[in-house]
């Protein structure tokens, strides 16, 4: 059963906090939490929790051209359903920002597909825009380290972006059998 309202699943009686995309669960704001890292320099990690983390930022903050790299790990039993655009603005006559995906593939993160957006792609989920092929191919992304690399030559390009950490399929199945069995082991 879903409870919309606190955003939480009852599975066999036991409730599972965090399956919706509706809850924030956890929140990078640049201006709040530091600059992000670059290429050159590392990725600035980011803790994911299960529901919507949000990324904001500008490119170049600091009047600088720079890049944005942040870094996040999925555990077992989870993935990540969606990284969607959510705003963006644009400076210098620009219309565009590079949006590129990586991911550790056993020797460090890698670039493993590019793109960019424009205002035109705010509300897109570039999981479905990627090639996702050296990571398994779609949706959700398993277990791993992945991060996201925003590129821009002009200054002053703010961004927004949510990711959406979602159970893995069969680990919401396996709660509720566990759930199950510590009520048959009860009776």
């Amino acid at each position: 059963m879903w409870n919309r309202t606190r955003g939480a699943a009852i599975v066999a009686g036991v409730v599972v906090a965090g399956l919706s995309g509706s809850v924030l669960a956890n929140d990078y704001d640049e201006s709040v939490d530091g600059d992000l890292g670059d290429q050159a320099n590392g990725a600035t990690f980011f803790e994911l929790d299960l529901g919507l983390n949000s990324v904001s930022g500008t490119v170049g903050d600091d009047g600088s051209l720079d890049e944005d790299f942040i870094a996040f790990t999925i555990g077992m039993g989870e993935g990540i359903s969606s990284i969607t655009l959510t705003d963006a603005t644009f400076t210098g006559g620009n219309t565009s920002t590079g949006f590129r995906l990586y991911a550790d593939l056993g020797s460090g993160l890698e670039q493993v597909s590019s793109g960019s957006f424009n205002l035109g792609d705010i509300g897109t989920d570039f999981l479905t825009v990627w090639d996702l092929s050296d990571v398994g191919g779609s949706a959700p992304l398993g277990p791993g380290t992945y991060g996201v690399l925003l590129a821009e030559f002009t200054p002053g390009q703010q961004y927004k972006f949510d990711i959406e950490v979602v159970p893995a399929p069969g680990s919401v199945a396996l709660l509720g059998l566990g759930a199950l069995a510590g009520v048959r082991r009860r009776r």
